[in-house]
């Protein structure tokens, strides 16, 4: 760490101002200041200074809803709807081959995917977190864990009671941790009981963390809900109280006007996927509707298994298409609406809106820098615009995390690259050989 200045053509402050030719001063984990290079340089002269020239200096995305080991199944069940794809090729898989090997071999493959397109944050929900939270730490990266809660078996527990303890205790051991941040993760209404639902919310007010879970991803779970319950999802989970500011609600894409309403009532949290409910044709989610009411959202890729990558820019854009083509209207999420639900809409969905989410003084120094010397990148007018519709992943050069470099000229700095490409070739062979494939 120590105390620093990073200085480019651009520093990217939030979705409502940026400065030309700025800088930034970190002490440590923390930005100090922000302002024009000029006046920074001459008021910390004495501070080393990296000047990345013509580039650009954003916040750091916070990726609010993945299953980030699932990159080992890339491409392993393509072009299906999602229930067939979780009921006969996802959960029996994950239920044959997922363990903590599998996890060690399979998560710092999807962080390093990540750092590279500039994700400083994920949200996970998926199996074994504890060693996850392990490989979090030993990277560097940002993490909220959240171990999956469901009412059958799970690759890491026979019941939901036994994968609720587990939670208690990941939560004591986490709740004040630097990088890892505990979660409540009950899957979806239709594949949680409303009395695991609601020990899940319990346990989750109990400490005040944040609360994972699917919620209308496709017309089928819209229509099942209604059947069991009599209710749309939203009003059902509304109704038996379970929703609140601290729940993330991912994919949201079937809901009615009534739903939206709770929404906003319930100050539930949005995170939108739209590459992977575009994939597995599960909708495009009424997202200038939730934004024009005042709703919270933020942007997830899914899980690599359903996407079928991790790359944050190339999300962004897919979201604004997506709208500006369900509505009809050109004007629909704008590169800065978009840029806004990448960083600062998922810092506060995450509860960390006050210490992550913009380069502003005060806030935790977890920022990416994007080089424009590339001819997609020629000329530049509007800095949002490059970073949401020309740029690409491959175009972030560097990546810092609570004031550390985790990613320098695109090479990771914790992260060992031939090792993680030598487990998941073993990981590949070992899935190839089981399923026979």
């Amino acid at each position: 760490m120590g105390t620093y200045l990073l200085s480019a053509r651009y520093i990217i402050i939030n979705a409502k101002k940026f400065i030309r030719d700025g800088a930034i001063l970190v002490k440590d984990n923390i930005i100090l200041d922000v302002g024009e290079k000029k006046l920074l340089k001459n008021k910390y002269g004495n501070q080393p200074c990296i000047d990345f020239k013509d580039s650009l200096i954003a916040p750091g995305f916070i990726n609010t809803h993945t299953h980030a080991a699932m990159v080992a199944m890339r491409g392993l069940a393509d072009d299906l709807p999602l229930k067939t794809w979780l009921e006969n090729f996802i959960w029996p898989v994950e239920l044959k081959l997922v363990t903590r090997d599998f996890i060690k071999k399979s998560l710092p493959l999807a962080i390093y995917e990540m750092l590279a397109s500039g994700i400083t944050t994920f949200v996970d929900m998926y199996f074994f977190q504890d060693t996850a939270a392990q490989i979090v730490k030993d990277a560097g990266i940002r993490a909220v864990l959240g171990e999956g809660l469901i009412d059958f078996k799970t690759p890491a527990f026979d019941n939901p009671e036994e994968a609720l303890n587990f939670t208690e205790s990941f939560i004591k051991e986490y709740r004040r941790d630097p990088l890892v941040i505990p979660a409540v993760a009950p899957h979806a209404p239709y594949s949680c009981s409303k009395e695991l639902l609601l020990k899940a919310k319990a346990l989750a007010d109990r400490y005040d963390i944040p609360v994972l879970i699917h919620v209308a991803e496709t017309k089928w779970e819209f229509e099942e809900i209604k059947n069991r319950y009599g209710d749309t999802p939203f009003t059902y989970l509304h109704k038996i109280g379970f929703l609140d500011n601290k729940v993330i609600s991912a994919h949201s894409v079937w809901v009615s006007e009534e739903d939206m309403d709770i929404i906003l009532r319930d100050k539930v949290n949005i995170s939108h996927n739209p590459e992977s409910n575009a994939k597995l044709s599960s909708g495009i989610a009424p997202i200038a509707e939730y934004l024009q009411r005042g709703i919270n959202v933020s942007l997830g890729t899914d899980g690599a298994a359903s996407n079928n990558n991790l790359d944050f820019i190339e999300e962004m854009r897919t979201a604004s298409f997506l709208q500006k083509i369900k509505y009809m209207n050109p004007v629909k999420l704008s590169a800065k609406e978009v840029f806004h639900m990448a960083t600062q809409g998922g810092a506060d969905a995450i509860g960390l809106g006050d210490k992550l989410g913009s380069l502003e003084k005060g806030k935790l120094a977890d920022l990416i820098v994007l080089n424009l010397d590339s001819p997609h990148l020629k000329p530049v007018y509007d800095p949002y615009s490059h970073l949401v519709y020309s740029a690409r992943a491959s175009d972030i050069t560097h990546v810092i995390v609570n004031g550390e470099f985790l990613l320098k000229d695109g090479t990771p700095t914790t992260l060992d690259r031939e090792r993680i490409f030598s487990d998941i070739k073993e990981l590949e062979q070992e899935i190839i050989k089981e399923l026979n494939l």
